[in-house]
Parts: structure tokens; C-alpha cells; sequence
């Protein structure tokens, strides 16, 4: 029986994205402004992850829906966006003491407002800051999958989601959007009062999860030089976009490089070893549980040994994160501990 492929790189690729993710948050609260970091990890390198992690999850699901087979790949569709409503749901009642700290420590004791900007931020964005990514891969996976199982061929979906995505980056970017007519700023005003940001299933997730459809059908791989030297181009061109236009979230470069990155990696040939699969679930941890550690390392700063400067504060958050994603990745491969796989 031919053994499944791995993809390792993938798997290495990810759990590197995701401790930029962390960093970029982290960073983000504990930096000073003018901090070289805000832009070489919170502007730049950070914003590669959710590309590729939009592509990837894409690649693997339409991997398993095939358009002639419309009860199946509907089954496949569905279970997947199950699994990432459920996934939303308890993580988001996961944060709920931070969410309550947050409400406290902010001052204002106004119970029905603050049910209701957090049912909105559920609903349209995310009530933690990096659980936004959850609904907008169910809104997008939903989209591109009932357009590809409509028979809508995959380059009009990516024209689509290109331009989609092309929206997305001039909203969310004030570089752009100060430059728009002063119509379509109200507009834009009208839109983000009631649902909050472009960082979505729709203007974000939609053209990244359609690229990842592509890769699961493409018939040839991009050759590994030209993906590797894609990558190294379109991530310098990255740094030039996010120095000269201040982005911050949705960078246009973003997406030659998370697609060439994607390439390169799924492309790696790696001899399988149990430590590949064992970071793929590292990443997921690290990604999902990361923001607990900046209100552990925040409550116990007095205690700890370590100055307050940016390496001790990066030790003292990235290292217990990095140890617990790992405990949690070792403990879900031993009999009795299987449960905590659903939790990722």
C-alpha cells in the first residue's frame, strides 16, 4: 500500500509563521514605538503567516473534494467547516476570563455596551486578537467551496479573489484609503462601524484559500529554484511595500510571497520523522494559546529574575509558550490525552 505523503517543509514552515505571529503580538504591547522590531517582525516578516496558512488549509481540504463527486466533497466541505466553528467556539470561551480583564481594567462598567461590542467583534472579527483568523477561514472555505462545486472554473475564483483581496489592502491601509474620494471614505466609514475590518473571510481568506484549491489541483509543481527565489524577491519587495506604505495587516507583496513560499515548501522531500507531525501541532498551539502567555508574563513580572528589557521580555514570554505547545503536542500522542487534538 502506498504510504500517504508528507508534507514536512509545510510543517516546518508553519510552526516558524506562527511563533511570528506571536512575536508580532507580543511586540506589539511590550516594544517601545520606536522599536527596529515594529517593523522587521509587526509589519513585515509577520505577515507572511496567514497567507500561508489560508493557502495551506485550503491546499488540504480541496485536496479531498472532487466536483464530480457533489455528495462527498459536500460531506468534506461541511465537516471541515464544522471542525473550525467548534474550534472558534471554544477558544473563544477559552479567553473569556481575559476578555473580562480586559472589560475590567478598561474602566467603563457598562454591561449592556459591553455585551454588545462583544457580540459584534464575535460575530464580524474576533473577541482575541488572533482568533480573527478562525471565522474568516469557515467564511472563506465556505465561499470557495460552494463556488468550485457550482462548476466555477478556479482562475475566475482566483480573478475574483484578487480583486477581493486588492479592496482589502487599499480599506485597511490608510496610505491608500486617505487617498480615495471622499464618497467612497464615508462609505468606508458606514462599513467599518458595523463590521469592524476587511480582515475576513471575504476580503482576505477568499483569494489565499482559492489559491490553496489551485495547488490541490494544479497537475505540476512550480519548479523549487524558481519558487525559492520567488520567495527571497517578493519578501524584499514586502519590506519596500510596508517601509514605503506603512502597512500594517494586508500587504499586496504578501501574496506572490506566501505563493511562492507555499511552493517552495510543499515541494520539500523530507524523510518522514515523528518530529514533523509534532510541529505541526506545535504550531497550532503556539498560534491559538499565545496570548495567554503576555497576561501570565504581565501578572508575574515583579517575580521575575529576568529585566524588563525587549530579550527579557521576549525569554520570558516566548520560552514557556514554546515549552507548553510542546508538552501539549507530546501529551496528545499518549493514550488517554488524544482529547486535547480536538482542541487544536
Amino acid at each position: 500500500m502506498e504510504q500517504k505523503r508528507q508534507y514536512n517543509g509545510l510543517d516546518v514552515v508553519k510552526v516558524l509563521l506562527a511563533v511570528l505571529v506571536a512575536a508580532r503580538h507580543m511586540i506589539q504591547i511590550f516594544y517601545p514605538a520606536e522599536s527596529k522590531w515594529r517593523l522587521v517582525i509587526g509589519a513585515w516578516l509577520s505577515n507572511l503567516a496567514v497567507p500561508v496558512f489560508f493557502i495551506t488549509a485550503g491546499f488540504f481540504l480541496f485536496r479531498k473534494v472532487d466536483r464530480q463527486q457533489k455528495e462527498e466533497s459536500r460531506a468534506a466541505v461541511l465537516k471541515y467547516c464544522s471542525r473550525i466553528l467548534k474550534l472558534y467556539l471554544l477558544w473563544s470561551a477559552i479567553y473569556l476570563p481575559i476578555d473580562y480583564l480586559n472589560w475590567i481594567h478598561g474602566g467603563s462598567r457598562d454591561v449592556k455596551a459591553a455585551v454588545g461590542n462583544y457580540l459584534q467583534s464575535f460575530f464580524f472579527c474576533s473577541t482575541t486578537v488572533q482568533l480573527w483568523y478562525l471565522p474568516a477561514l469557515l467564511v472563506a472555505c465556505i465561499l470557495v467551496g460552494a463556488a468550485y462545486q457550482k462548476g466555477i472554473r478556479i482562475y475566475v475564483l482566483l480573478a475574483v479573489g484578487g480583486m477581493l483581496f486588492a479592496v482589502g489592502c487599499i480599506c485597511d491601509n490608510w496610505y491608500f484609503n486617505q487617498r480615495l474620494p471622499v464618497e467612497l471614505q464615508q462609505l468606508l466609514g458606514i462599513y467599518f462601524r458595523y463590521f469592524m475590518t476587511v480582515r475576513n473571510g471575504l476580503f482576505y481568506g477568499f483569494f489565499f484559500v482559492a489559491l490553496g484549491l489551485w495547488f490541490a489541483k494544479a497537475e505540476r509543481q512550480v519548479p523549487i529554484f524558481w519558487s525559492l527565489a520567488g520567495s527571497l524577491a517578493f519578501v524584499m519587495l514586502m519590506l519596500y511595500e510596508v517601509r514605503r506604505c506603512s502597512n500594517t495587516n494586508m500587504v499586496f507583496s504578501s501574496a506572490p510571497a506566501a505563493f511562492c513560499l507555499f511552493a517552495a515548501a510543499s515541494s520539500v522531500k523530507w524523510k518522514n520523522r515523528s518530529l514533523y507531525p509534532r510541529l505541526r501541532i506545535v504550531s497550532e498551539w503556539v498560534y491559538l494559546s499565545h496570548v495567554y502567555f503576555f497576561h501570565f508574563y504581565a501578572m508575574t513580572a515583579k517575580w521575575n529574575p529576568l529585566p524588563a528589557t525587549k530579550k527579557g521580555i521576549t525569554v520570558s514570554i516566548l520560552a514557556p509558550m514554546l515549552a507548553f505547545a510542546w508538552c501539549m503536542a507530546c501529551l496528545s500522542e499518549k493514550k488517554g490525552f488524544h482529547w486535547l487534538k480536538k482542541m487544536i
